[in-house]
């Protein structure tokens, strides 16, 4: 019956030849549901192949950022490849890590923050008042709606938008059609706990709109709709059979979401047109890692309910032609340009926004603007940078932690596996645990402290007191355990070790030269103790105490974000120390470089190059005078260079292959107890012999790291199989 009252109001459209002031308004209304937002994809793709444009979409929570996308102009089909290539579950489950100590990390500390980053303070625990690092998400949406940043009335986007927040401090519904574009999305999905909620210009805070609306059809109808078409993820009226959710913490959060937005979206269904919901009962609000079945459920929904947009199109064919007149697509439009740059954030940035001024505001400008407020938040240690746009001019605004306000980062590198080094087969294991963190004890003074857990165990605390922007003075004391070198490779040499133990001090002046740049200037001195060692029941080494007073120089250039398996960019990092061994009485010193490069033609096709190169001039019998090579061997001096391509892969997942070769001293497995003769200082002097061989790695890139499995193998012949986290 419907269809045929469809069909009438079609041929009576043609008839009366009604004017476009005539056209019925369509809207469309989307529901939230986390990553089950993703199955709104194959409604869209399906209106679009028919030619049917919404004269209004409306949304809320995920609802709201995927109708704010497609109101932007972008299609279904832009969105699914959006989907496809940006790594949501990384984007998402984004802990707060940040790096150490202000800037890139110092070259002097081992310290890693990559797992988690807790911040405490007189305001209480946590980063914000969210679970997860939202600055991930905020930058996806910025970059991807750069164009339309500017407009602040939401019926001048390319299909006029609505979406719903809960302004949870005056516990009434918002219904977003104006103002900041990037803030009411932000504030629809803005989940509680899960991330912080968004503070408007009133004071009040703004948390997911599914708190209030999560389907709003009847604002729809009360904005002049004639025709609605909604999308419900949650199945609120239960139309499948439901599986028991509840037994896992993702489970657990979509029933009580389900349970908190049930009674005002089943209130609205009648209100619709036509309600479609897709059969995602094996699905929950947080299964960002299977965003491709949600859209295959999505796409089943609009074959079963393929009735709906035959009738839906037939109401509508008189108005097709001039529908597609009026879209515009994203594509389309002319990106505004960035007139000028305000901010409050230290000057020594001034010339970093000043780059940016008279740019387009693409996808390119704003990925890399956004890459810049990232590395000023972490290397100033700012609680949060954000931004506003209006009429050219973008406004940052930061926001510093309060007074007694700190922080502690846990980090986890290294890796197992397995090594043949020419002679022997054995298992390896060396990985390396950091507890680290800093808390301000008075404006711009803070003490530091850490943990370090690898061959050994090592403490330190430490002042650091930042001057003139740029600079920083900096100390720290310490004491170390269990720190001789073979403990560092298990199963190379079969040695009963002694106790040794040890203390250190450096003082140093750490100078950023640019905010990618580092420069560190130290002395320190320090002092190791060994009780002894034995081989096979023979005392190969006698008890010893070692002084080593130093001077030294630390340079990082962190230009590598690594965040994307496809991202380009050269990271490297050089320490040079020098001094005295005592009671040696000889020169002592250590150089070790190490960098990374990746660029390409394309995001799916990388180029890659890495190296190593090291000479240590040590006490031998210290776990600091050697280095370990790839395939296993320990060497005093030491150069790694290797070539080969990446190939990129969805979800952040990456395949690396190539080509290495690898410089050493192959007399280094004795271990030697003489102090160094004079001719042996030289740099490089005892490297004598070169391998080479191949490489391939395969992993995936988190916001925890690198994770990846590795294999080398060389001509010597030499094989070595690890796991790693970097």
């Amino acid at each position: 019956m419907r269809k045929l009252l469809a069909v009438l109001a079609a041929m009576m459209v043609f008839i009366s030849g009604l004017s476009a002031a005539d056209r019925p308004v369509f809207a469309l209304v989307l529901s939230g549901g986390g990553a089950k937002g993703v199955a709104h994809v194959p409604i869209l793709q399906e209106l679009d192949r028919r030619g049917i444009v919404p004269d209004m979409v409306l949304g809320t929570s995920m609802g709201a950022l995927i109708g704010g996308f497609y109101a932007a102009g972008y299609t279904g089909d832009d969105l699914e490849t959006i989907i496809n290539e940006n790594d949501f579950m990384g984007m998402i489950f984004q802990l707060y890590a940040v790096r150490e100590a202000t800037t890139v990390s110092n070259p002097f500390l081992g310290y890693d923050t990559n797992l988690l980053t807790v911040e405490f303070g007189t305001d209480g625990i946590g980063a914000a008042s969210g679970l997860l690092d939202d600055q991930y998400v905020n930058a996806f949406m910025r970059r991807y709606l750069s164009k339309v940043l500017s407009v602040t009335d939401f019926d001048d986007l390319p299909i006029p938008y609505r979406c719903i927040g809960a302004d949870v401090t005056n516990s009434r519904r918002i219904v977003f059609d104006s103002g900041s574009l990037f803030d009411a999305m932000r504030a629809s999905m803005a989940i509680p706990i899960v991330f912080a909620p968004v503070q408007l210009a009133d004071g009040s805070y703004v948390m997911d709109g599914g708190l209030e609306d999560n389907l709003p059809i009847d604002l729809a109808r009360s904005m002049g709709a004639d025709i609605v078409l909604a999308v419900d993820v949650g199945d609120v009226m239960g139309l499948y059979a439901a599986e028991n959710k509840a037994d896992t913490l993702s489970g657990a959060f979509t029933e009580f979401t389900d349970y908190l937005t049930r009674p005002n979206t089943i209130r609205q269904y009648g209100n619709a047109d036509w309600v479609i919901v897709p059969d995602l009962t094996a699905y929950s609000t947080m299964d960002f890692g299977k965003l491709q079945g949600i859209m295959e459920k999505g796409q089943e929904a609009v074959d079963a309910r393929i009735g709906v947009f035959d009738e839906l199109e037939t109401m509508l064919a008189p108005y097709k032609e001039e529908m597609a007149a009026e879209r515009i697509l994203y594509r389309d439009i002319e990106a505004p340009l960035i007139e000028g740059i305000v901010h409050d954030v230290a000057s020594a940035y001034d010339d970093d926004f000043e780059a940016f001024i008279g740019r387009p505001m693409d996808y390119r400008t704003i990925t890399e603007f956004e890459r810049l407020l990232s590395e000023i938040r972490e290397h100033e240690r700012l609680k949060s940078v954000t931004y506003d746009i209006e009429a050219g001019i973008i406004t940052v605004s930061s926001v510093p932690y309060p007074p007694l306000s700190g922080d502690i980062s846990i980090g986890l590198n290294g890796g197992i596996g397995v090594r043949y080094d020419g002679t022997s087969t054995y298992f390896v294991y060396n990985p390396e645990f950091t507890l680290s963190g800093r808390m301000s004890l008075i404006p711009s003074l803070y003490l530091t402290y850490g943990i370090i857990i690898d061959e050994g165990i090592t403490l330190d605390a430490g002042l650091s007191y930042p001057f003139f922007d740029t600079a920083f003075l900096y100390g720290d004391i310490g004491i170390k355990y269990g720190q001789l070198s073979y403990m560092s490779i298990p199963g190379t040499k079969n040695y009963n070790f002694g106790n040794d133990a040890g203390v250190f001090a450096k003082f140093g002046i750490g100078y950023l030269y640019r905010n990618d740049l580092r420069l560190d200037f130290i002395i320190g001195a320090d002092y190791s103790y060994i009780a002894g060692m034995s081989s096979g029941g023979q005392e190969i080494l006698k008890q010893s105490h070692n002084v080593y007073p130093y001077g030294g120089i630390g340079f990082v250039y962190d230009g590598y974000r690594g965040e994307r398996a496809s991202d380009d960019g050269f990271e490297g990092k050089l320490v040079f120390t020098a001094g005295c061994d005592i009671p040696d009485m000889v020169p002592a010193y250590s150089f070790v470089l190490d960098f990374f490069g990746s660029f390409g033609p394309t995001p799916s096709f990388k180029f890659i190059f890495e190296g190593e190169a090291s000479t240590v001039r040590r006490a031998r019998n210290l776990a600091a005078a050697y280095r370990v090579m790839h395939t296993g061997p320990i060497t005093y001096d030491y150069a790694y260079i290797m070539g080969g391509i990446r190939l990129p892969l969805p979800a952040s997942a990456f395949i690396d292959a190539g080509v290495y070769a690898e410089g050493y001293d192959k007399d280094a497995s004795d271990l030697g107890i003489q102090p160094w003769r004079m001719d042996e200082l030289v740099p490089f002097a005892t490297m004598d012999d070169i391998d080479i061989g191949g490489y391939i790695a395969g992993g995936i890139i988190t916001s925890f790291g690198k994770i990846a499995a590795e294999v080398y193998i060389s001509g010597e012949p030499r094989f070595s199989f690890m796991v790693t986290i970097e």
